[in-house]
């Protein structure tokens, strides 16, 4: 079916929609840990990032041209509670990607985070100093290290995506639609922004970019920059759902664990300069989001 491409993290929300969407280009394996996963057209298999010898064994058993290094732990108040173990996923199980990834010359391209940021400022571009402010991003801006010294051809991307889960952990987006749906009032931070992308148009991007052969850190992320209250409203109005259910609210009076950054939105221009793929804007990624429920539920 042409090149083989390996997904880590195949049971999350980014490794599964990745999966099922190039199905059809590349012989797809998608690696779980966890929680184990079927997905039409693909070959699910177990690997634990954290176990280096493993790792180096599946994958060159594989022998991938492709690596799209997906797995992460990604609760963030979890990671601030247990920075060993972010750490050892993170970063370690990262490292140990980045160096099977070597062994067998495969591209990697690395799923960061808009959180390596501080938030003070927004719309960040690639040449803007990151400054984590909690465990989570910190871990994963040291993944990014990893892969820059063991990859320099890699692709290091920063983004914050939404989309349908193929298991039960749903999405910001998904919460919502359940939410409201059910006639549950919800609220939505009017003081937080960021640059969400529905994980398609990530996908088709990230494809994109691949076949041109591009390397370095790059911004992927949507077109236009909103706050979650804003996010939630977009959703309701495209849903049909009751838009006042949708409350606003200060991050200054939630409690949560640990710190986050104020405004996330990234500056799109550098990718969007090199590719044809256009990144969509709120409004037409929640369009597209709508228009992909039937086939999600289906799927589960």
């Amino acid at each position: 079916m042409g090149l083989n491409l390996l997904i880590t993290g195949g049971s999350g929300l980014m490794g599964s929609n990745m999966a099922r969407l190039v199905a059809s280009q590349f012989s797809v394996y998608a690696a779980y840990c966890s929680h184990p996963v079927q997905i039409p057209g693909v070959r699910t298999m177990y690997l634990n990032i954290k176990d280096r010898q493993g790792t180096l064994f599946a994958i060159n058993k594989i022998k991938p041209e492709l690596i799209i290094h997906a797995a992460a732990l990604a609760n963030v108040d979890y990671c601030e509670q247990h920075p060993p173990e972010a750490w050892a996923i993170n970063v370690e199980g990262t490292y140990n990607v980045a160096l099977a990834a070597n062994s067998v010359e495969a591209k990697l391209i690395y799923i960061s985070t808009d959180s390596v940021f501080d938030g003070e400022r927004g719309m960040y571009a690639e040449t803007d100093t990151p400054h984590p402010i909690n465990t989570y991003a910190k871990t994963k801006l040291e993944g990014e290290a990893r892969v820059q010294n063991l990859a320099p051809d890699s692709l290091i991307i920063r983004t914050s995506f939404y989309g349908w889960s193929v298991r039960d952990e749903r999405s910001l987006a998904e919460q919502i639609v359940r939410d409201l749906r059910a006639g549950k009032s919800r609220q939505g931070f009017a003081d937080i922004f960021f640059s969400p992308v529905y994980i398609d148009n990530l996908v088709e991007v990230l494809i994109e970019m691949y076949h041109i052969n591009m390397a370095g850190i790059y911004n992927v992320a949507g077109s236009g920059r909103c706050s979650k209250y804003h996010f939630g409203k977009e959703i309701a109005a495209e849903f049909g759902l009751d838009g006042s259910l949708m409350q606003p609210g200060s991050i200054t009076e939630a409690d949560l664990i640990a710190p986050r950054p104020r405004d996330l939105s990234l500056d799109v221009s550098k990718v969007s300069r090199e590719i044809t793929t256009p990144l969509q804007g709120v409004r037409e990624g929640i369009k597209r989001f709508k228009e992909a429920e039937a086939g999600a539920k289906s799927s589960r």
